[in-house]
């Protein structure tokens, strides 16, 4: 009787080290590290499933996926999602919408958009405008406002929103193109931002697009279902998801 009661504590010891090193890998685009690292750390104080995560702009994200071949899940924009090539998806898990905005350093002021147009910022940083989401929809948004000749000479270019963020905290540029998510994380430390009119550039659609092969998986099963409760729903709403 003793030596199967030992049996049963020693089985018992296996299975919980067993699930105690469960780990997923995910990866996201740098704009929404701090949304999507919250939601991960909510995530493993729920289920015991440790996150390792990836963050950049969305083609390094990408090409970090399609090399490691470990990668489940990766947040982002669904329209670049959607079209990129080598890396097929099962299934793509609504999260929110991404929101532009024009932020501005301390110290500086910009009541509107369209005043970018001034020859006082003379130095406007934008995100990687063919790699970063952010970026894409900043270049959508001046070419359809026609800014974008005016203040095309004025760009300085960053690889993801969080450089541009530091860009503005230090105050090297005199305006940048953020989102919303991030102009809220930093709103202490610059001095204010204006958000974009939506329809000056093309919907961004955040999802998590779980890689096929991995939509199996119960880690992956578990996240899916966590993404969808409401407490991940507060934390995407607090962030302006």
């Amino acid at each position: 009787m003793k030596t199967f009661r030992l049996l049963l504590l020693i089985l018992s010891l296996l299975s919980s080290l067993t699930a105690s090193a469960e780990t997923l890998l995910i990866a996201a685009g740098a704009g929404y590290k701090r949304p999507v690292s919250e939601l991960c750390t909510a995530f493993e104080k729920k289920t015991g499933i440790h996150v390792e995560q990836i963050y950049g702009h969305m083609a390094g994200v990408v090409s970090q996926a399609q090399q490691s071949e470990q990668v489940a899940i990766i947040f982002g924009d669904h329209a670049y999602l959607a079209k990129v090539e080598r890396l097929a998806f099962a299934d793509f898990v609504p999260l929110g919408h991404g929101r532009l905005v024009v932020a501005r350093p301390k110290g500086s002021e910009l009541s509107s958009p369209g005043e970018l147009a001034d020859k006082r910022y003379a130095r406007i940083a934008i995100p990687d405008p063919k790699a970063a989401i952010f970026g894409i929809a900043a270049t959508e948004y001046l070419q359809r406002s026609k800014l974008s000749p005016i203040v095309t000479d004025r760009l300085q270019v960053a690889s993801t929103v969080p450089q541009v963020s530091a860009y503005l905290i230090s105050g090297e540029v005199d305006a940048g193109f953020i989102n919303l998510t991030e102009a809220l994380a930093i709103k202490d430390k610059i001095g204010g931002y204006v958000e974009i009119d939506p329809g000056l550039y093309s919907p961004i659609r955040i999802v998590g697009g779980i890689i096929r092969g991995f939509e199996s998986q119960s880690t992956v099963k578990s996240l899916r279902q966590f993404l969808e409760t409401p407490e991940a729903h507060a934390i995407l709403t607090r962030y302006g998801i």
